[in-house]
């Protein structure tokens, strides 16, 4: 395959290639600098709550602020190598704080390594400002607390990830009217590891401009319809959603029964060093996998662009190199 993609739900500790990790496992000197004990772990986590402890690990592995320039170099490489052109990462300040790192210094230093990457790579990396659902919307605030202080050019959006079963998106509602008044786009994990109702609250609740995961409102045919008739985009990550539990099996996977229902879809790697994949891949995977065909793949590729916080013209060029690219 040879497209100009994008993916607009990726995170960033999440997207470290394994010789990143290995390199930053040894300067902790972390069990994860052998690259055995560190697939050990990823093959080890079935379900969201082992999945979120592997990657609260993952996040222990940086030691400075300084480390975070080297890692979203490497990052954007992997993202490159792949074929993205374009790729929004979740970012989450309040991680970093909570290991002791100053959260200003460290998403300061992902900004820079993202610029040199653009210059080296030719890839533009957006950051979406990530708050932990099950920490609260106290911890929210101060996400945002942090964005006012230092407002990146690179960040062009907010989000809500973590445990979606922990804390009631009606919780948020002030955060999401807060980011969306300093003019942040939004977004929100919902109906991957909770039922549908996790979507109608984080639609009614939250008014995000797009969903990531979503994929429950496959039972609800109701939510569906919703769904399409607002033009809300799904970010799914079909690997993702397997690796954690939260589909069964491959024959399971709604995906296809939600474009049948017309709601739009982009495809995304969610977190590609943790479930063995990459943006392309999953495109690949729809393919073999699930039976989409070529033409539907492009539909989706498509809706990964109009679903990006992006400019106008960085979505035109990125449509215009989609359609020149080779065929699937």
């Amino acid at each position: 395959m040879s497209r100009i993609l994008a993916d607009c739900h990726l995170h960033f500790e999440g997207c470290l290639p394994p010789a990143e990790i290995q390199r930053l496992a040894q300067r902790a000197g972390h069990s994860f600098a052998n690259e055995a004990a560190f697939e050990s772990a990823r093959r080890g986590s079935r379900n969201a709550q082992e999945f979120l402890l592997l990657y609260a690990e993952v996040c222990r592995l940086f030691r400075r602020p300084e480390d975070y320039v080297g890692a979203a170099i490497a990052v954007a490489e992997s993202l490159a190598a792949d074929g993205l052109r374009y790729a929004e990462i979740y970012v989450s300040p309040e991680i970093s704080a909570r290991f002791g790192l100053d959260p200003a210094a460290c998403l300061e230093a992902i900004d820079v390594g993202f610029r040199e990457a653009l210059e080296t790579h030719g890839i533009l990396c957006r950051i979406l400002l990530d708050a932990v659902r099950h920490w609260g919307p106290e911890s929210a605030d101060r996400v945002l607390d942090l964005y006012e202080k230092m407002p990146l050019p690179s960040i062009v959006g907010f989000g809500l990830g973590g445990d979606e079963a922990s804390v009631p998106a009606s919780a948020f509602g002030g955060i999401y009217l807060r980011a969306r008044s300093l003019r942040l786009r939004t977004s929100v994990h919902a109906g991957e590891w909770a039922g549908p109702e996790s979507v109608r609250d984080a639609l009614d609740a939250l008014r995000p401009d797009r969903i990531d995961h979503g994929i429950a409102a496959a039972s609800d045919p109701e939510l569906m319809a919703r769904l399409a008739g607002e033009d809300t985009i799904l970010c799914i990550s079909p690997s993702s959603n397997l690796a954690t539990g939260a589909v069964a099996h491959v024959s399971a996977h709604p995906l296809k029964k939600l474009l049948d229902a017309g709601v739009r879809v982009a495809l995304s790697a969610d977190d590609p060093a943790l479930f063995a994949t990459t943006t392309s891949g999953e495109y690949r995977f729809a393919r073999e996998k699930l039976g989409l065909e070529d033409d539907t793949l492009q539909t989706l590729a498509g809706n990964a662009f109009h679903a990006a916080f992006c400019s106008r013209e960085e979505r035109d060029a990125g449509l215009r190199g989609l359609q020149s690219g080779l065929s699937w």
